[in-house]
This record gives structure tokens, C-alpha cells and sequence, in this order.
């Protein structure tokens, strides 16, 4: 699975999904990290990314969200959810997260029916 990537001396391994909530007009990409060694607990983070193509007649495109995502915006997310209690070498549910627009990890909200 994915791309690897060291971080602090540790093994990763990442992939990047596009998806969209089309009753929200919102589009975001999931990012899930996963231990190298062997898959435990996940990591999945929602990271904002309008796509330009569904706003092309816009006059005003200045609310758009077009985030790269590499190596090094991983690594840091790798760290964040290190510090806020991801153990990706241990057993346990995945850890889901949002990545708002200013570079905060925030655990995304249960949604209830």
C-alpha cells in the first residue's frame, strides 16, 4: 500500500484518495497513513481540495482550497497525530482526522443519524 516515507527514524507508508460530498459542494482527499512494518492502526485525514474544473464559470474563485499534498505535509501530519495519541505500531480503531485549512489536525466529529 502507498508511498513509503521515514519519520523520526520510524516506517511509513501512505495513499492519497479523492473524494467528494456532492450535496455539500465539498471536495477533499483522504490521506491514510499506515506503519510499515505491518498494518495496525490506521491513520485517515480529510484534506480539503476543491477541484478548479467544477468552478470554472465562478467570478469568484478566491474561496477555493487547492492544497498539494507530499512527503512533507504528510510528515507533518505523521507528527500531529503522533503527538495527539495516533500509535500506529499498536492495535486499535482508525483514527480519523481533518486537516483544516489552517494546518490544524482536528478529530473529525462522530456523525450521528
Amino acid at each position: 500500500m502507498g508511498r513509503p516515507l521515514t519519520v523520526d527514524g520510524v516506517s511509513y507508508r501512505w495513499s492519497l484518495q479523492g473524494q467528494r460530498d456532492a450535496p455539500k459542494g465539498l471536495a477533499w482527499r483522504l490521506l491514510t497513513v499506515v506503519w510499515a512494518e505491518a498494518t495496525r492502526q490506521a491513520l485517515h485525514v480529510r484534506v480539503r481540495h476543491d477541484d478548479p474544473w467544477l468552478h470554472v464559470g465562478d467570478r469568484d474563485k478566491s474561496g477555493l482550497v487547492m492544497r498539494s499534498v507530499g512527503p512533507g505535509l504528510v510528515a507533518r501530519v505523521i507528527a500531529m497525530a503522533r503527538d495527539l495519541g495516533w500509535k500506529p505500531e499498536e492495535r486499535g480503531p482508525t483514527l480519523e482526522f481533518v486537516l483544516e485549512d489552517d494546518a490544524r489536525l482536528v478529530p473529525l466529529a462522530s456523525e450521528t443519524p
